[in-house]
Formats: C-alpha cells, structure tokens, sequence
C-alpha cells in the first residue's frame, strides 16, 4: 500500500487508499535490498521520501506515477527527495541517530 520494492526498486505509495489515509507520515519502513524508507504525503500525494541504508546499495530506482528516477546510496547517507522524485538534500545517518 505504502511502498512495494524488489531488489533495484521502489514504488512509491502504489496503493494508498486515498479516501481512508488522505494525509501521513511514515518511518522506518524496511523495503527488500536492506534500504529504509520514510515516507510522507498530503492528500494522496507523495510530498517527501527519505531513504537510506546501513549496507552498501549500489543503485535504487524510485517509482511514483509514472516517473523513474535512479540513484546511487552510499551506506550511512540519507537522501531526501521531493514529490518529483529530486534528491533534495543528504546528510549523514550519525545525524539522526543518538
């Protein structure tokens, strides 16, 4: 409903039931690949993901209504990217964390 993933992909809000869950926040999300996903929207639209992984993940592709985008994640970096799939910012994950 919230993110469906194989190894290289993401899909993002694939089947959110807008009419029950129009607005929310997500965290900790444990998608295939080791790769961590929070998740927020805002009337059944995607307004921020941040993703990251604590293992070497060569390369994700993101997927939200018909758009791809491919990214790279290095292992303790967490990439934040909007509703038009566009990293936006990174930062560590020892940032996050206590």
């Amino acid at each position: 409903m919230l993110v469906q993933s194989t190894m290289k992909d993401l899909y993002l809000l694939p089947a959110l039931p807008r009419d029950k869950w129009p607005n929310g926040c997500v965290k900790g999300l444990r998608a295939r690949g080791g790769v961590t996903v929070n998740i927020c929207w805002t009337e059944g639209d995607l307004q921020e993901v941040g993703l990251w992984s604590e293992i070497h993940k060569p390369q994700v592709r993101l997927h939200y209504r018909g758009s791809t985008v491919s990214s790279s994640l290095s292992p303790g970096r967490v990439y934040s990217f909007n509703n038009m799939l566009k990293c936006v910012k990174t930062y560590s994950l020892t940032q996050v964390k206590p």
